[in-house]
């Protein structure tokens, strides 16, 4: 196919009036230098001075290729059968439409001709390109194909261990690494199995299948993760923690490896930390202006306890990281110990524990205390001593962040009670605490609003009668048909004031401070869950799928 170009893409985006001249002189400079040889469109993408669907539409009018909606199409099976998913994969083409003797298939680069030839090649057709974003082009695969992408690496695959290339299991962990960050997962889990070795991703905090390997590589599987964390591949009896860096384009992945022995091998885990992203603003996080003010307030003055709680991995050191992120300032010595340290802070001293070294939360506090911080965060109050330290440090006048497991912000008061403290040093140090929740969003692309049933807003405690509007998705290719998209935070927040006090100072259990937290106007995980339900930020079932039923 001839290209005729009438203007370059730099042209037309200033005749827009989307890119400055100055930006793009920028830009160009930056091409000039650079050695991969990359477009002055992705340049500007990830300057964020446009995005994919700009590009594409700007090509398309200098190049005269159409572009296209994937999520408008149904594609039949008997054109994605024309041509194999091995080519598909591989150079990330696929088929959309026949119109006679002509194949359509998207592409996400039009310049590079490497995609069109394979397609023209594997059909005997003609192949025409139609632009669409990568995003797009990799959700289509996903769903039409499957996630899984291994070739050659498959349970139904007949390969024994003499057989495997050292190569291919290296370009095999590699690819699951990278797929996993493509799909932004959060963890991936290798588990092995009678008959297979089972890959997961965890997306916005659901487990889904990969890909199943065969068993028979399994161990060079294992070695090859345990080599790259710096682990004893020897050892299979027992757990170990390794750790991972791991380039992938221009950024940084931190990657903790846990093993584990099951009865068919071990186990694996990779949690996956991207050390080249930035700390969220509290406000990103999904905090409510009212709530935010309330918490911001909280952080004003220079000692007491503020403590962040919910279960595992409801992003409770996010908060923190984001919270310490906003207090950092020249004047201030802010110093922490974590398990480990997920993001480095800058300007702020993270340690980290090693209990093989005697450096615990309570050993390390001790220590922190004799660097003259002002503001200490410890990453997990487990213990009576820890908890100990944290009240001390608070009465000699710091500010102390911390993480405790509840269920909710009012069971924060009962478990350091629990825990020995006497009520009169709680109500003197613990200044609030944060319980949280984090529940997956809606995707914006196939959203919808609708009626809630009468059964679904009695589980809510509201009446049938309400006009409240709620929200649901249909799934679509931005979201690979799960109809979510990323997640965000639901909150409750319990200050510490004369009402509260009372009750800690009675031990009142935890529902009886729950309850006049209430009377007092807090913001439950439910009432938080409800508000950004009919913003369309999430659905009624993700809520409840969370939190569970109003009691």
């Amino acid at each position: 196919m001839a290209i005729t170009r009438k203007k370059n893409l730099g042209v037309l985006l200033i005749e827009a009036g989307i890119v400055e001249p100055e930006q793009l002189e920028k830009a160009l400079l930056q091409q000039s230098k650079s050695t991969d040889g990359r477009y002055i469109g992705d340049i500007l993408i990830e300057a964020d001075l446009i995005d994919e669907r700009q590009r594409n539409r700007f090509l398309s009018q200098q190049l005269h290729i159409p572009t296209i909606d994937l999520g408008h199409f149904e594609l039949e099976e008997s054109v994605l059968t024309m041509i194999p998913e091995r080519i598909v994969r591989e150079y990330n083409v696929l088929p959309v439409f026949k119109l006679n003797n002509t194949l359509n298939v998207a592409i996400v680069d039009p310049i590079d001709p490497d995609p069109i030839n394979a397609a023209r090649n594997a059909s005997g057709l003609k192949a025409e390109p139609l632009i669409v974003t990568s995003h797009e082009l990799q959700s289509a695969i996903d769903i039409y194909y499957g996630m899984s992408s291994f070739s050659g690496f498959d349970d139904t695959s007949d390969i024994k261990i003499e057989d495997i290339d050292d190569t291919r299991i290296v370009e095999l962990v590699d690819t699951i690494i990278e797929k996993s960050a493509r799909y932004n997962a959060s963890d991936v889990h290798v588990e092995p199995r009678e008959d297979n070795i089972r890959v997961r991703f965890r997306i916005d905090g659901k487990l889904v299948d990969f890909q199943n390997l065969p068993v028979s590589i399994s161990t060079p599987l294992i070695s090859r993760i345990k080599i790259m964390g710096n682990m004893d591949i020897a050892e299979s009896r027992r757990p170990q923690d390794g750790r991972i860096l791991f380039e992938l384009d221009s950024e940084r992945l931190d990657l903790r490896v846990s093993t584990y022995p099951t009865l068919y091998g071990e186990k694996i885990v990779l949690r996956l930390l991207n050390i080249s992203e930035s700390v969220h603003s509290l406000i990103d996080l999904g905090f409510e202006p009212e709530m935010l003010s309330l918490y911001e307030n909280m952080l004003i003055g220079g000692e007491g306890i503020i403590l962040v709680s919910g279960p595992t991995g409801s992003g409770k050191t996010t908060t923190l990281y984001s919270t310490l992120n906003k207090m950092d300032k020249p004047d201030a010595n802010i110093v922490t110990i974590e398990d480990p340290v997920e993001f480095d802070l800058k300007n702020i001293n993270q340690a980290q524990v090693n209990r093989r070294s005697g450096v615990t939360f309570a050993s390390a506090l001790r220590a922190i205390l004799r660097q003259d911080p002002d503001i200490i965060m410890v990453g997990e109050i487990r213990d009576e001593e820890t908890v100990e330290l944290a009240i001390r440090a608070a009465l000699t006048g710091h500010i102390v962040f911390s993480t405790i497991h509840t269920n909710d912000a009012a069971a924060g008061f009962t478990r350091l009670l629990n825990w020995g403290v006497e009520p009169f040093l709680v109500t003197s140090t613990v200044k609030g605490i944060l319980a949280q929740r984090l529940v997956r969003r809606l995707c914006k692309d196939c959203r919808e609003k609708y009626d809630a049933t009468p059964e679904e807003l009695s589980q809510f405690g509201l009446e049938a009668d309400t006009s409240m509007p709620f929200y649901r998705s249909k799934g679509c290719l931005t979201c690979r048909n799960t109809g979510y998209r990323g997640r965000v935070g639901l909150f409750e927040l319990i200050q510490m004031n004369n009402d509260i006090a009372d009750l800690v100072m009675q031990r009142a259990p935890g529902h009886k401070v729950r309850e006049k937290a209430v009377e007092k106007g807090m913001f439950t995980l439910m009432y938080d869950g409800l508000l950004k339900s009919q913003r369309g930020d999430t659905s009624l079932q993700e809520i409840l799928e969370t939190i569970g039923a109003e009691t």
